[in-house]
């Protein structure tokens, strides 16, 4: 098993990443990594930007704490996505802008075609109670069905990854795409992608080995 040490180390240098891009204010937004059968997560209340390894919480997949504080409100968020899909790690966070888009768009509009990166479609899950079950299960079922981020209403937005630094990698450029997309509106109706748009991205980033 990785050495969790190190894990909650790293789970609070990202916390404090994603405190300097400003899309976790006021102690909103939580973070998590599987390894094996524990879950790091943030605990609950914890900073952002003065995280540190001891505000990472130690759960089983149950959500029972194995060692730390009282763990995230939203645990049960970050268990229902590592129970219906590959993710090892989960960004949680209230950005402005992903907030905004979520409470006016049933997904974000196909603005750009890194979209892509983040697993194209990003639904927006209708408003439900925060740290509740009904939500979990709903984030958890989209994750399920494909989608690694999505938004929820009323509230913010959710990436996993198959890594720690996927996962915070994503949650910004969501965030970014999300600045994109309002940013365009000030000035008019934004153009939009097709689906066969994104497939002829993602044929020509096969093709030239794009990113890599």
């Amino acid at each position: 098993m990785t050495d969790l040490r190190s894990l909650r180390a790293d789970v609070a240098a990202r916390c404090r990443e994603l405190a300097g891009h400003g899309v976790a204010l006021a102690g909103a937004g939580n973070v998590s990594v599987r390894s094996d059968d524990h879950v790091l997560i943030t605990r609950a209340g914890m900073r952002f930007e003065t995280a540190e390894p001891g505000d990472v919480t130690v759960v089983d997949l149950g959500g029972d704490v194995i060692d730390g504080a009282r763990p995230s409100s939203e645990t049960g968020l970050h268990l229902g996505i590592y129970r219906r899909s590959a993710a090892t790690a989960v960004v949680h966070t209230h950005g402005r802008s992903s907030v905004a888009v979520g409470l006016v768009c049933d997904e974000i509009p196909l603005v750009h075609y890194n979209l892509l990166r983040l697993g194209g479609r990003i639904p927006t899950i209708p408003y439900l109670l925060f740290g509740s079950d009904a939500l979990a299960e709903a984030v958890g079922d989209a994750v399920g069905r494909g989608h690694g981020t999505v938004l929820m209403r009323n509230h913010g937005a959710v990436s996993s990854a198959r890594s720690l630094a996927e996962a915070v990698e994503h949650a910004c450029l969501t965030e970014w795409v999300c600045d994109v997309y309002l940013a365009a509106r000030t000035l008019g109706t934004p153009a939009v992608l097709t689906d066969e748009d994104l497939e002829a991205v993602a044929d020509q980033s096969r093709r030239l080995s794009y990113g890599r």
